[in-house]
């Protein structure tokens, strides 16, 4: 998984498990819900999520704390085929709860 751009307010994220429209769901449900979120959008062309949000309601502090969960997921998505994604989206839903 790459973040292809990061900035407070906007981060994009790239591969191609982002294709995968139950995977794109489950993430849009897990990320989209969040009060700081204003909008996930993806293009499943090229297999981009792009997520803005209100930087003051979700600190960098809480970003950071995430980041071994985001690793897992990516090191999961570099394997990533359409017969292991209930595998992945098992792990995504898993990492929700956290």
């Amino acid at each position: 998984m790459i973040v292809s751009s990061f900035f407070p307010g906007r981060i994009r994220l790239r591969n191609d498990v982002f294709k995968d429209d139950d995977i794109f769901s489950a993430l849009y449900s897990a990320v989209g819900s969040h009060s700081a979120v204003k909008k996930v959008e993806r293009n499943e062309r090229t297999g981009s999520v792009l997520v803005e949000y209100i930087s003051e309601n979700l600190p960098m502090e809480k970003l950071l704390a995430l980041k071994d969960e985001f690793f897992a997921l990516g090191k999961l998505a570099e394997s990533y085929s359409k017969k292991i994604s209930q595998l992945f989206l098992k792990k995504f839903m898993k990492s929700k709860k956290n």
